[in-house]
């Protein structure tokens, strides 16, 4: 079974310290985290000392682990330069592992740079206000450290989408609606998907979300299928009016088959009073638009109108597009979808070297395997492959035939394709 941790933001966003509180919470050691703490004083010279609490608390009767930090420091701007030197020289100096150290530099770097394009400037010449406090790099150390210390690194980590809440917000820019303009330029960067509300305040902070961008493998909109072994419950600083205040993180082990799973949307229109050259026209357009495939099921409509139902799978993100092009094309007057939840192999594209008389072709792969790395699946790509049959003036099959052998011996498969 595959390890997984699910963090579950949707319904009180998500900032460092919330998160900081859910992995104390799910048994992450406060002394480990405390040990990289400490070398932040040692770098950061506005810091002169800081120092975590685990304290147990209660949001809407429910119990909740807050990471509560205490930072002496001298209130003064900092240098987006600065705060990236200054993680680069914590993270080396530490025991932290090497994905962790990545994850934390990445973090900064994302955090820095979208401040650097907030304000049109290079990084450089960038000034932070508040993400250039000691308060950032102890979130973002910290949850290295707590990472490391539950092994989450090792595992595949989820996202639901991120809650940010409403209204408006006051920094030192003056206010501005929810949510803050780095928060809603990381969510767009990293294909983040965000939620509005449940409540008129802030509930996503720009630490907070760049740590879930550098943290994530992949956002869902349902949690994966998975038995939990460990709950941690990570509390905000405040009592909200109609929900929790509570980042929640959830680690287990997947459950099901072999296969990797992921939703799709699929699109498609009843066309009636269009010729066949038109609906083939219209699949080539959906495709080059992005669609993951393109289908028409013949049919027959009222008044025994023969025709066709078009067909096309995509991504969400894709939807509005590919309904609009679908549209544009065919001539018709709506679009129905719906979401499609699907089993798929994980893919990639391998490259062989294949000897034919006495040249070598470069021929693409294509490899399908189950979560557990088995290959189920091996296919030459046939555009390399009819290219080596004109060079050669042997049959595409023979090519195909001999690329398969060789990719079976390259890959370790001896059985099926």
């Amino acid at each position: 079974m595959t390890r997984l941790t699910l963090i579950d933001a949707q319904t009180a966003g998500i900032s460092g310290d919330m998160l900081l509180g859910a992995l104390i919470d799910a048994g992450a050691d406060v002394n480990t985290i405390q040990r990289a703490l400490n070398l932040i004083p040692s770098h950061f010279t506005r810091c002169r000392r800081i120092r975590l609490a685990a304290v147990e608390v209660k949001r809407h009767g429910f119990r909740a682990c807050r990471a509560e930090l205490t930072i002496d420091e001298e209130a003064e701007e900092t240098k987006a330069e600065e705060l990236i030197r200054v993680t680069r020289e914590i993270t080396t100096s530490s025991n932290l592992s090497g994905k962790a150290k990545a994850f934390a530099n990445n973090t900064v770097r994302t955090l820095t740079e979208v401040e650097s394009r907030l304000h049109g400037v290079e990084v450089s010449s960038a000034h932070l206000h508040e993400a250039g406090s000691a308060d950032t790099l102890a979130d973002i150390i910290g949850t290295a450290a707590g990472c490391d210390s539950l092994n989450l690194f090792e595992r595949e980590i989820y996202s639901c989408p991120v809650a940010i809440g409403g209204g408006t917000v006051s920094f030192s820019h003056g206010t501005l609606s929810v949510p803050a303009p780095a928060v809603l330029e990381i969510a767009r960067r990293h294909r983040m998907p965000i939620l509005g509300g449940p409540v008129n305040v802030e509930l996503a902070t720009p630490t907070g979300v760049s740590i879930l961008a550098s943290l994530v493998d992949k956002f869902v909109e349902a949690p994966p299928p998975l038995v939990p072994d460990m709950v941690g419950y990570g509390a905000g600083n405040r009592e909200l009016a109609s929900a929790p205040n509570v980042l929640r993180v959830v680690m287990g082990e997947s459950v099901g088959g072999p296969f990797e799973r992921d939703s799709v949307q699929v699109v498609e229109t009843n066309i009636d009073d269009a010729s066949g050259e038109v609906v083939g026209a219209s699949m080539q357009r959906i495709l080059d638009a992005g669609a993951k495939d393109v289908w028409v099921t013949p049919a027959q409509f009222k008044k025994s109108r023969p025709g066709y139902v078009l067909h096309a799978v995509c991504g969400r993100d894709d939807l509005q597009k590919i309904s609009r092009v679908m549209m544009r094309e065919t001539g018709t007057l709506g679009v129905r979808y719906q979401d499609w939840d699907r089993f798929i192999l994980q893919r990639e594209v391998v490259v062989i070297k294949l000897e034919v008389g006495n040249a070598i072709f470069d021929v693409r792969i294509k490899v399908a395997r189950d979560q557990f790395g088995e290959v189920i699946r091996i296919k030459p790509e046939f555009e390399d492959v009819d290219m080596i049959s004109r060079a050669t003036s042997l049959p595409a099959r023979e090519i195909s035939a001999l690329a398969l052998e060789q990719a079976r011996k390259k890959l370790g498969k001896k059985t099926g394709a």
